[in-house]
């Protein structure tokens, strides 16, 4: 099954500590890897439709302490719908009212969640993770619906579960999406950090950080993950069928 990561801070951090753990998840999700990350309105993506603990790329990306944000989704892939090829490989983004946005997905669904003739955005690749992407901003774009309307935001995407299993990370530069899906399928976990910090051990790896030497005093924020990636903090079981916003370290809507 796939596995999906997120991260949002009041300051920039590094991924690094946590794609590390993260990017041990491909040992059972083979079929591509991609991390993206935001700077304002823009994001930048790196992905492959390779195994991730076989990439350089992924391991330069590990490694290199300035690739920083306060937003960061991750995705590693067990293909269930769509070819092992980059078109197929999240994270997906589209610009949308001058933002762009990013979503990656975990599940499977049965049914298209809009028919192709009525979408706005199309599809480049053949999943239907793409497609909740292109389905949801349409349906944004058709209702005028704002991303800050979290209640019909909830909604549309409880409808698109219905027709599936679905996890998913989206974000727009100034918020991070989380929505579990309503059966619990495969799992997503939170945990929140803040002052005053403490080491953190790594759950796949004999690694462990330090933050206190390492974060800002004031600093706080959330990392989500499919299955928890340290073996010392207090992981969340996320609820079923629920959204959960997140801006700047907080969490703005959503409760567990």
């Amino acid at each position: 099954m796939c596995e999906l990561l997120g991260l949002n801070f009041k300051h920039p951090v590094s991924a690094s500590f946590s794609f590390r753990g993260f990017r041990h998840r491909s040992e059972k999700n083979p079929h591509g890897w991609g991390i993206a990350r935001y700077d304002g309105k823009a994001c930048q993506i790196f992905k492959e439709a390779v195994k991730a603990e076989d990439s350089p790329l992924a391991e330069f990306i590990r490694d290199y302490e300035p690739f920083q944000s306060q937003i960061f989704i991750g995705h590693v892939r067990d293909a269930s719908k769509g070819a092992h090829s980059l078109a197929n490989t999240h994270p997906f983004v589209r610009v949308f009212r001058g933002r762009e946005v990013v979503l990656a997905h975990n599940g499977t669904l049965t049914e298209t969640p809009l028919p192709g003739d009525e979408l706005r955005f199309s599809p480049v690749g053949e999943t239907d993770s793409e497609a909740i992407l292109c389905a949801l901003l349409t349906i944004l774009a058709r209702d005028e619906t704002s991303l800050e309307d979290y209640q019909r935001l909830k909604g549309i995407l409880t409808d698109f579960n219905h027709k599936g299993t679905m996890n998913l990370l989206f974000a727009d530069g100034e918020r991070l999406f989380c929505y579990k899906d309503r059966e619990g399928h495969n799992g997503l976990y939170l945990v929140e950090r803040s002052a005053p910090f403490s080491p953190v051990s790594l759950a796949d790896e004999d690694w462990q950080v330090d933050f206190r030497e390492e974060e800002a005093p004031d600093q706080r924020g959330f990392v989500i993950a499919s299955h928890p990636l340290t073996v010392n903090e207090n992981w969340i079981d996320l609820p079923r069928g629920e959204l959960f916003v997140f801006r700047e370290g907080e969490m703005i809507f959503g409760e567990y």
